[in-house]
C-alpha cells in the first residue's frame, strides 16, 4: 500500500508540476507579441549557455572570432527549433485531457521533425566549423550541444506526463 500511495502522489506532483510548466509556457508565448520578444526571451537561455560553450571550448585566438560567428548563427537556428519544441509542447498540454488519434500523429508526427532538424543542424554546423575551424573543435562542440540537448530533453520528459499516465489512480 506504500508503495502505491507514494507513485500515486508521485504522479499528482508530475500531473502538478507539468501544470506549472504549461501554464507558464502558455502565458510566456501568449505574451509575446512577436518573434522578435521571443528571440529576446530566449537569449537569456543563450546568453548562459554561451558562457557554457566559451568555458568548455579550447579555442587559439586564431579561431575564436570565426567559431563565435558560427556560433551566432547555430543558435538562431536552434532557437527556432526549440520555439516550434514549445509551441508542441503547448498543443499537448492543451489537447492533453481530450487528446484525439489526429491530434497524437500530429503532436508525434512534430516531435519527430524537431529531432530530424536538430540531427540536421548539428550536422550542418559540424561540417562548417570542420572546415573552417578543427574537426576537434567541431566535434567538441557538437558534443557539448547534443549533451545540453539531453539534458533538456530530459528534463522535459520527467515534466510532461505520458499519455494516459494518469489512469493508473481511477
Amino acid at each position: 500500500c506504500r508503495i502505491i500511495y507514494k507513485k500515486v502522489k508521485e504522479f499528482d506532483m508530475k500531473k502538478l508540476v507539468f501544470a506549472m510548466v504549461i501554464l507558464s509556457i502558455s502565458v510566456e508565448l501568449k505574451a509575446q507579441i512577436n518573434v522578435e520578444e521571443v528571440a529576446l526571451v530566449q537569449s537569456v537561455y543563450g546568453m548562459e549557455k554561451k558562457d557554457l560553450i566559451a568555458k568548455h571550448m579550447k579555442l587559439e585566438a586564431s579561431q575564436s572570432a570565426t567559431f563565435w560567428k558560427l556560433y551566432d548563427e547555430y543558435e538562431i537556428e536552434r532557437k527556432e527549433i526549440g520555439m516550434k519544441r514549445a509551441l508542441n509542447i503547448e498543443t499537448y498540454a492543451k489537447k492533453y485531457e481530450h487528446l484525439s488519434g489526429e491530434d497524437a500523429e500530429n503532436i508525434l508526427k512534430t516531435s519527430f521533425e524537431v529531432q530530424t532538424e536538430f540531427i540536421k543542424l548539428w550536422d550542418k554546423t559540424y561540417k562548417k566549423m570542420a572546415k573552417e575551424i578543427s574537426p576537434i573543435s567541431a566535434t567538441q562542440f557538437i558534443q557539448a550541444e547534443m549533451f545540453i540537448e539531453n539534458m533538456v530533453r530530459q528534463e522535459l520528459s520527467m515534466e510532461i506526463p505520458l499519455i494516459g499516465e494518469f489512469d493508473i489512480k481511477k
